[in-house]
């Protein structure tokens, strides 16, 4: 009985509140909310009256205003009948009404916003005061339901720039120039969101950085002008101050990387776009042949190891061993193989983060590492790895040459030319005996001078990325972007090569499945030496008959 009491109690709380003339006091709205209000955004009431969600509202930086504060001239209770406007207020409401189901309400903005004054007067207030056949934004283009705009006290620009309403604002700005036909008939350049979320802001914004700018930090707010407009904070003579805000000491050659166009159209110099095309081509055509022949090699390993077990022969040569890597060979793999692995995993989800359907996982991922700040310190982090596994190998390579003990097996020669001609017919069945190869064959020649090639693209660009405002002192403009280009494509094809050719040939051969242990101990097995080395092999261990 006392539980159907309370049920009871609970049921006819609200109600009961509502009829109390106190609470009607304590809630001066609510004569307008009995009719309006909704239970969740966007909702209009039953009989298409805009509705407003009172919960959302009296959270919201309006909360302390009552709903005839903006929508002036309307009465509490009755039919809104209002009153005719005359003049710039009637042309202003009716350009409003194709962008407002309650135009009138924006001519109270300017009561309490000065904002309204520099909005008018900017490229996005052009269609409130002047015949244009697009529509440009209002208020809530931008902020959203002003019954539901928060509050921001306290906060910085760039805090309310990163913030998730921020963040969502920026949107909000590509969806009006992302649309093709809203730029063709304003004039705009097309796709500049595009353009913005493949650029590194926009790739750290959308991966929750809460430094990296969005649209109006670097084009303004309620006041934007175009571009041509020497007041314009992009504008040529005021852009190396509006990226100084970010990058002290920034000037105009670092500023000029900043555009809406894509990375590889440079207008002052045609290299960044050859840069792009010849690493599209360098990483095509390298990924397809060792596709090839990564398929073409499975395929007689697999015959291989079929045929031994139908043999079901053993030999000694199978656990005698030999040493193929030293200790100090060994610790500069591990060093560049532990960079690389880390480069990979925080630098690829905010390569990846262009993408829209990528942005969420990359996000997620990164998250693992701190954010994307944190991810970028574990980022150079590694690149410190790698560049000391290179001097280590350098230094190391030194100290051989001294002793005069410095192989030049690995040194490429005219033969591995012809190697891989005959390899690939003896791997097809094209030919009946395999190539003879030393101690290096064309493979591993490749997998080496690949990381001297790699260490000097990736080292290189990735400095210029890591300190650009003092590499724009003395640099032109086209090498920064350069730099840019080749830091994003070496990167895909390293990491593609790595985690498929180099791992199929390291861990997945069915050879030597699941993996080749001399990383880890510098050893492998003499009848490995003698299958894949045999001119080694005849020239060390077959002379001695022994390991």
């Amino acid at each position: 009985m006392r539980s159907l009491l309370l049920l009871l109690a609970v049921a006819v709380w609200p109600a009961a509140r509502a009829a109390d003339p106190a609470a009607k006091a304590a809630e001066p709205n609510q004569a307008c909310l009995d009719c309006h209000e909704v239970q969740k955004p966007g909702e209009d009431d039953a009989v298409g009256r805009q509705g407003v969600v009172a919960a959302a509202f009296r959270k919201s930086v309006h909360e302390n205003l009552s709903c005839t504060d903006c929508h002036v001239d309307y009465q509490a209770s009755g039919p809104h009948e209002l009153p005719p406007l005359s003049g710039d207020d009637a042309a202003l409401v009716e350009r409003l009404s194709r962008q407002s189901k309650s135009p009138r309400a924006y001519l109270a903005c300017s009561n309490c916003h000065d904002a309204m004054d520099r909005l008018r007067r900017s490229v996005h207030g052009r269609w409130l005061v002047a015949e244009r056949p697009a529509a440009g934004p209002t208020c809530t283009s931008c902020h959203g339901s002003p019954h539901q705009v928060l509050r921001a006290e306290g906060q910085t620009d760039r805090e309310r720039s990163a913030s998730p309403e921020g963040r969502a604002r920026s949107r909000r700005c590509e969806t009006c120039h992302d649309d093709p036909k809203f730029a063709a008939s304003a004039g705009l350049q097309p796709e500049i969101g595009l353009t913005y979320r493949d650029s590194i802001h926009g790739r750290l914004v959308a991966v929750g950085s809460n430094r990296a700018p969005g649209c109006a930090d670097c084009h303004g707010s309620h006041g934007i002008v175009s571009k041509a407009d020497p007041t314009s904070p992009v504008a040529g003579a005021n852009r190396a101050s509006t990226c100084g805000k970010c990058h002290p000491g920034a000037n105009d050659t670092f500023a000029s990387l900043i555009s809406h166009r894509p990375l590889h159209v440079d207008r002052r110099s045609p290299i960044p776009h050859f840069v792009h095309v010849a690493f599209s081509w360098l990483t095509t055509l390298t990924l397809l042949f060792f596709a090839f022949h990564v398929f073409i090699d499975s395929v007689y390993e697999l015959r291989q190891r079929l045929k031994r077990r139908k043999e079901h022969a053993s030999h000694p040569d199978e656990t005698q061993t030999v040493v193929r890597f030293d200790l100090h060979q060994r610790i500069q793999h591990w060093l560049m193989l532990t960079g690389v692995i880390l480069l990979g995993l925080t630098g690829w989800p905010l390569r990846g983060a262009g993408s829209p359907e990528a942005i969420e996982s990359s996000r997620r991922f990164l998250a693992l590492f701190g954010g994307p700040h944190g991810a970028g310190l574990v980022h150079r982090i590694a690149a410190g790895m790698i560049m000391v596994s290179g001097v280590y190998h350098l230094l190391y390579l030194t100290f051989l040459a001294s002793k005069k003990r410095l192989p030049m097996s690995m040194a490429p020669v005219p033969k591995d030319a012809f190697d891989i001609r005959d390899n690939i017919l003896f791997l097809l069945g094209l030919r009946k005996e395999r190539p003879q190869f030393d101690r290096y064959m064309y493979l591993e020649k490749f997998d080496y001078w690949a990381v001297f090639w790699g260490m000097i693209m990736m080292a290189g660009s990735g400095l210029i990325f890591w300190f650009p405002v003092f590499f724009s002192r003395f640099l032109p403009s086209w090498v920064l972007t350069a730099a840019q280009i080749i830091h994003g494509e070496e990167a895909t094809l390293a990491i593609l090569f790595l985690f498929t050719v180099h791992f199929y040939n390291v861990h997945l051969k069915p050879s030597i499945f699941p993996m080749n242990w001399a990383w880890l101990n510098g050893r492998i097995t003499v009848e490995t030496l003698k299958e894949e080395h045999p001119l080694e092999y005849q020239r060390t261990v077959g002379k001695k008959g022994s390991p």
